[in-house]
């Protein structure tokens, strides 16, 4: 259908002109139709968005009903306008905002969206509305294309990404004779502590955009935000589902003020850039979630740099299926856990899930009648039900020294954040030979190989067999967005590289891969979940580790009595939740 038949120019959408054009296309029953706009007279909620509301079926496939989105593109396509996906990691913010002021771009509910060889890219849920394109041309001086998005992401990225170009405009006009960071170091410099104070009362564009960051970290499921000074600018890295994206870059002289504010908020030493610091923000954003954060800088070559880590509100009530774990090691794993004593370990590389699979073993055997004592470097996660502890060097307080401390309290089972050193090794090990549960960490990776790291740490053999239970080796994959993911062939030689050399694990004849969408940010992964192996301490395993052996002596000796990480990513790729390019990229 052409679009000047469906309305006349310049007219804005109402349900009485887009809902017969939707029943002729089939994608509503005409009943429907008529209910809605009974429903809905006088209404000035964009149609879509109500019909999206009532949770009208889609007659095209019955079992889903209309979502918004697919209403907008399939509006895009009747206006002959290509359907646009905000994604703001693939936008450069800085540039777009620059090209309509704020108020306007408000007034009209459009969003600049690109802006390449003399054209401005301009999104609108509103394609047969456009009488205001003439007047944008001819104030920019560039052609106006239009794009079709949603009305949600429209009235949502204009206030974020609008936030940041007022706020920096504003600290300019407050500051116009300072330069590069010369505001916050004068103010430390006149002031010393308090400037503290005189930041957090006149930086309030310095807030906004803090305030900002952290939404946007949120919206964008981040696990960290890199904050890192660089030549002429601030760069913001966002790592999302493990892969790190430049999302913003800074105007210079914000750089230091932004750092500072957060610092402020973690209650650093803001006039200290010359030594490494630590922090820790508890944030309630304007939704009402709270964001838990951990704060790390160290000076770098063209200032400081500030890492975020944002812990997961989630990682608290998740379950073992939750973290991917199949039923029957489900139960293997939760018999380790509920024994009287012994050492049980979790090993992989930093950011390998580690500390989450602990958290969720604490959560299932922490019960009123168990003392259970922790101590973590740092504290992740809180929980009412442990007896939690940090790590401190001011104070002393090292994993071996923790473990002293608790054999002195009465505990049942004892949680150590990891094994560095011997002094830990020993400790630990000592506790779950004198009638304690131990769970800790390692950084190895595989899990037999947590033998032989025990062994380096100078622990005697015959207390390692005395001792360890269990060992958990695990990784973390990036799952397929259920909403774009694509069945294909299955490549023989990719899945003989996954499965190994004398493996039989049987090939798909076809597997997923990904695509992109608007779910996932065209990244084609959303969430992530474990691939592990699982190690149980048996009589042969101990036996040929009283004789100091190789690692490859204990491969031999374990081959064939667990699952190998390699053998759980091909099975996870046989059911579909993740591919063989992620496998490969994180196992090997």
């Amino acid at each position: 259908m052409e679009a000047h038949k469906l309305h006349p120019h310049d007219r804005r959408l109402t349900l009485e002109f887009i809902l017969p054009a939707m029943v002729k296309a089939g994608m509503i029953q005409p009943a429907d139709a008529e209910l809605l706009i009974k429903n809905n007279i006088g209404s000035k909620e964009y149609p879509l968005s109500i019909i999206a509301k009532y949770g009208v079926k889609d007659r095209r496939a019955p079992s889903l009903p209309l979502s918004l989105d697919s209403m907008v593109e399939w509006l895009a396509g009747i206006a002959g306008k290509p359907y646009f996906d905000i994604d703001p990691l693939k936008m450069d913010i800085k540039s777009v905002t620059q090209l309509l002021p704020a108020a306007y771009a408000r007034r009209l509910q459009v969003i600049p969206v690109k802006v390449e060889d003399g054209k401005i890219y301009i999104a609108t849920s509103e394609p047969f509305a456009l009488s205001w394109v003439q007047e944008v041309q001819t104030v920019t001086g560039k052609i106006v294309s239009i794009v079709v998005s949603s009305p949600v992401d429209i009235r949502y990225f204009l206030e974020e990404f609008f936030t940041v170009r007022t706020a920096t405009q504003d600290f300019k006009k407050e500051n116009p004779e300072k330069k590069e960071y010369g505001q916050v170091l004068e103010l430390e410099r006149m002031l010393g502590k308090s400037a503290r104070n005189e930041l957090g009362k006149n930086a309030s564009a310095v807030i906004r955009i803090v305030d900002w960051l952290f939404q946007f970290a949120s919206s964008e499921r981040a696990t960290d935000i890199h904050i890192e000074p660089k030549t002429g600018k601030g760069q913001v890295r966002f790592r999302i589902d493990g892969k790190m994206r430049v999302v913003y870059n800074f105007d210079p002289e914000l750089m230091l003020p932004v750092v500072s504010r957060i610092k402020i908020l973690a209650d650093m030493a803001m006039d200290e850039r010359r030594k490494p610091q630590d922090g820790r923000i508890r944030y309630k954003l304007t939704d009402g979630k709270e964001m838990e954060m951990r704060l790390s800088t160290i000076p770098v070559q063209h200032g400081e740099k500030l890492v975020v880590r944002i812990f997961d509100s989630t990682m608290g009530t998740k379950t073992f299926e939750d973290l991917g774990f199949a039923d029957e090691d489900i139960d293997k794993w939760e018999r380790l856990i509920n024994l009287p004593h012994g050492l049980v370990l979790v090993t992989g590389p930093t950011g390998s899930g580690k500390s989450t699979t602990l958290h969720t073993s604490m959560r299932l055997i922490a019960k009123e009648d168990v003392n259970i004592c922790t101590v973590e470097d740092p504290v992740e996660i809180l929980n009412e039900d442990l007896n939690q502890m940090q790590v401190s060097h001011k104070a002393e307080i090292s994993f071996g020294n923790a473990i002293r401390a608790f054999l002195r309290q009465d505990p049942d089972i004892i949680m150590v954040g990891e094994i560095r050193d011997t002094d830990a090794g020993k400790m630990a090990i000592q506790a779950a030979l004198t009638g304690h549960l131990v769970l800790s960490t390692l950084h190895t990776n595989d899990a037999v190989s947590s033998i032989t790291r025990l062994i380096d740490l100078e622990i005697p053999a015959h207390l390692i067999t005395a001792s360890l239970r269990g060992i958990m080796a695990q990784r973390l994959v990036r799952r397929l967005c259920d909403h774009c993911k694509e069945k294909v062939p299955t490549k023989k030689d990719a899945w003989s590289e996954v499965v190994g050399p004398h493996v039989e694990v049987p090939m798909p004849l076809h597997t997923f891969s990904p695509v992109g969408c608007r779910e996932c940010k065209q990244s084609g992964y959303r969430g992530r979940m474990c691939v592990y192996e699982m190690v149980l301490v048996d009589r042969a395993l101990k036996d040929i580790v009283r004789k100091n052996v190789t690692l490859e002596e204990l491969m031999d000796v374990t081959k064939g009595k667990y699952t190998p990480l390699r053998v759980c990513g091909a099975q996870k790729i046989t059911e579909g939740v993740t591919s063989i390019e992620e496998v490969l990229r994180v196992i090997y």
